[in-house]
């Protein structure tokens, strides 16, 4: 489909499962509606015949639908990459993490290889990859001497600014809830068995 925003579908203004008389009776009226010389749009006119042309016949038609029916799949699954966002994060700032601590542990050999990582985050080969880039990009992390891959200093501030954070974020929580009315009991209200003597 390329460059054209909709689909056939959509510029003949049809269902997908239209039959062939539908086709050519829409096509007909959208035509006369958008031709050039009745004042129509040339643009929207060569749509119209261009999708005419695919779906008018049989087989490049069910070659459309086909790949029609992979971009909606792509599309799907895009979407569901989209959802991917929030986990995302919390992958990526553990994945930081691992660099900052191997930093530490280690100043004479900060660097962590791309294995480790895969051993230690379990997230699929793509994915990493997706984590290393953004950290590259953001200058987190460079390629060290002997190859593998260490936190900078905008990697260790990064770090420690989240982790600030986080501890800000809990003494707020912390400070409301203390703010809450302490809830009061109530002292044993038991029925009384024993009858009152006047």
């Amino acid at each position: 489909m390329g460059n054209i925003a909709k689909s056939y579908y959509e510029i003949l203004e049809l269902s997908s499962n239209a039959n062939q008389d539908t086709i050519e009776r829409m096509f007909r009226y959208l035509a006369t509606k958008h031709h050039p010389d009745t004042g129509g749009d040339k643009e929207t006119f060569s749509y119209l015949v261009k999708a005419f042309e695919a779906l008018r016949d049989p087989v490049s038609r069910a070659a459309y639908d086909a790949q029609l029916h992979q971009e909606h799949q792509a599309s799907a699954a895009l979407v569901e990459h989209a959802k991917q966002a929030g986990p995302d994060t919390i992958d990526r700032h553990e994945m930081l993490c691992l660099f900052y601590a191997r930093r530490r542990q280690n100043e004479d050999n900060p660097a962590v290889g791309v294995v480790t990582i895969e051993r230690t985050m379990n997230l699929p080969p793509e994915v990493l990859k997706f984590h290393l880039w953004y950290f590259r990009e953001k200058g987190w992390i460079k390629r060290a001497e002997n190859g593998g891959l260490e936190i900078t200093a905008e990697g260790v501030d990064r770090v420690e600014a989240h982790e600030i954070a986080m501890i800000n974020t809990n003494l707020r929580s912390e400070a409301q809830n203390s703010l809450l009315p302490v809830p009061i009991s109530m002292p044993n209200t038991e029925p009384m068995t024993t009858p009152i003597v006047s």
